[in-house]
């Protein structure tokens, strides 16, 4: 649940007033991942000196804290001229560096200077007179979270250029722009506490809340109604103001002591009590003035907050509370203040330990086994049986065995399997592969899916094979024919090898290589001085691939 935070605030001056829940002067201290129902009521002072509540229609209210109007410590932004955006520029970039950017998307001859005294602030001036200029900026990758503020200083005139300042500004470590009015509704309450009854009074609880700081309420009983009672008003007098209904009369009703900030507890007695009243006892609160406050939620758990911790690295921290009122288009700081923030000692990842595990003793754990071979259980032998009487497990002998009560795997020094072929992922049990290659043996034996490819040498994803019958035509001498073939799979670059046919004529070698994906070619070499004619043959072709 959101902790309550009211802030009160004379607007006159710019000072946080000491009520609410700053009633020393100062604000409490804020805990970071805590969240907070936070008010703000905004005061000015009148001509005689005293606060009055602010009109604050079509008003709004901005709240920010930590790294106010600091500077981004890292990352790049980019400007925008006319849906054209600029390549990225440093957050400390000299006026050259965002010249240049700044020539990339407009006229030649802008200006670009630094502005006042502030650490990222530029100055651009058009490059021509009476021109209008209107930059907008994108913080991309500035660090802590910043925003590119553009201002316009100068408009353009026939002797004059337009300007345009851009800030980079870091943005508030938590940040608030979503107040509404705060409801008012049930500050003031009516509730039935009790029935009436043969042992006890009818009971009412009337709730008066702060926030009810003037006017007045009614109580109705049935038809008839008590005249205006203020509120803040004695206990006596809204039970004056009660026996004045004819039909509850004097002495028939108690009201304790209360005041606008307590509950005032109405009690039907003496005639009345003792009795279940059927006629109710109503409330109407339509002439309470309330206290004008606006509120939003404001949650202490991000990112940039986490920042202001590390760069002091202490377990407090006093950032800048800002708020900032905007009436018809003008936006005025209206309060400035320190707020003490502090780290929180149990984060979100915490957990109560869990319940360590106990165990039992060997004597406890053969005590658990019952000496009965009924049971499957043979404590004495060490075995464990199944439904047919088969032992399934001996572990007096650290063995398996299979349904025949054979032996098929120990695990006394280690893992051994004996008198069985070994089962993986299929549902039934595999042959030890013999007489093949690594890989189909680690297929056949379900350790590594099929109907894919694998490399055979380091690094290698895959390893394609495949046969073509080939017929190079006539070889010149000393020369070279090839001829195209098409494997699925190969890639530029992989190594291609020949596997070649019973017989070849002298003095010929072959090779080959991928010139596409899916595409190699393999070359006929003839090293001799005399043309050549090799005849159709079948190849085998082998890609390992990178």
């Amino acid at each position: 649940m959101a902790s309550s935070l009211d802030i009160y605030i004379d607007t006159t001056n710019g000072n946080l007033v000491a009520a609410g829940s700053a009633r020393n002067g100062t604000l409490p201290t804020l805990t970071r991942n805590d969240s907070y129902n936070l008010r703000v009521r905004l005061q000015e002072r009148d001509t005689a000196g005293f606060l009055r509540d602010l009109d604050l229609t079509g008003s709004s209210i901005k709240l920010g804290i930590g790294g106010i109007d600091g500077d981004p410590t890292d990352g790049q932004f980019k400007l925008i001229l006319n849906s054209v955006t600029s390549n990225a520029i440093s957050f400390n970039a000299t006026t050259t560096q965002v010249y240049n950017a700044i020539s990339a998307i407009a006229s030649a001859g802008v200006g670009v200077t630094t502005y006042g005294n502030e650490q990222f602030a530029y100055l651009i001036t058009s490059a021509t007179l009476n021109t209008a200029m209107s930059f907008g900026g994108s913080a991309f990758t500035l660090f802590p979270t910043s925003s590119v503020l553009v201002s316009t200083r100068r408009f353009p005139t026939a002797s004059v250029a337009a300007q345009q300042v851009i800030r980079l500004v870091r943005n508030p470590a938590v940040y608030s722009d979503t107040f509404v009015a705060s409801p008012t509704s049930g500050v003031v309450s009516l509730t039935k506490v009790q029935d009436g009854s043969s042992t006890q009074n009818e009971t009412y609880d009337l709730a008066v809340g702060s926030d009810a700081e003037g006017g007045s309420v009614v109580l109705n009983f049935g038809a008839n109604s008590t005249t205006a009672i203020p509120i803040g008003s004695t206990a006596v007098c809204f039970q004056e103001a009660l026996t004045s209904i004819t039909t509850i009369s004097n002495g028939n009703i108690s009201v304790d002591i209360g005041n606008n900030a307590g509950n005032y507890s109405i009690s039907f007695v003496r005639d009345l009590g003792l009795t279940n009243i059927t006629t109710a006892l109503t409330l109407d609160a339509s002439g309470v003035i309330f206290g004008n406050f606006l509120q939003t939620t404001v949650t202490m758990a991000t990112a940039e907050l986490d920042e202001l911790f590390a760069e002091t690295g202490a377990d407090t921290i006093s950032p800048k509370l800002e708020v900032e009122l905007t009436q018809n288009g003008n936006p005025k700081t209206v309060l400035q203040t320190d707020v003490t923030v502090r780290r929180d000692l149990i984060t979100s990842g915490s957990a109560v330990p869990a319940a360590q595990a106990s165990y039992l003793t060997a004597a406890e754990s053969f005590a658990a086994f019952v000496r009965n071979s009924t049971t499957g259980v043979n404590s004495t032998a060490g075995g464990l049986a199944d439904s047919s009487a088969v032992t399934s497990v001996n572990f007096g002998a650290r063995t398996l065995n299979n349904n025949a009560g054979t032996q098929v795997v120990s695990y006394s020094a280690g893992l051994a399997f004996a008198n069985t072929p070994m089962g993986f992922y299929g549902a039934t049990v595999t042959a030890q592969p013999a007489n093949i290659n690594v890989v189909s043996g680690l297929i056949n034996t379900g350790l590594i899916a099929s109907g894919t490819t694998y490399g055979v040498l380091p690094s290698s994803p895959r390893t394609l094979t495949t046969t073509a019958s080939i017929y190079f035509g006539l070889v010149s001498s000393n020369s070279t024919n090839s001829v195209s073939v098409v494997v699925t799979g190969c890639q530029i670059n992989d190594i291609v090898l020949i596997g070649l046919p019973a017989s070849n004529p002298q003095g010929v070698s072959f090779n080959g290589h991928a010139t596409t994906a899916n595409g190699l070619e393999v070359d006929c070499i003839n090293a001799t001085n005399g043309n050549l004619t090799p005849a159709t043959a079948t190849y085998r072709i082998t890609v390992i691939g990178y």
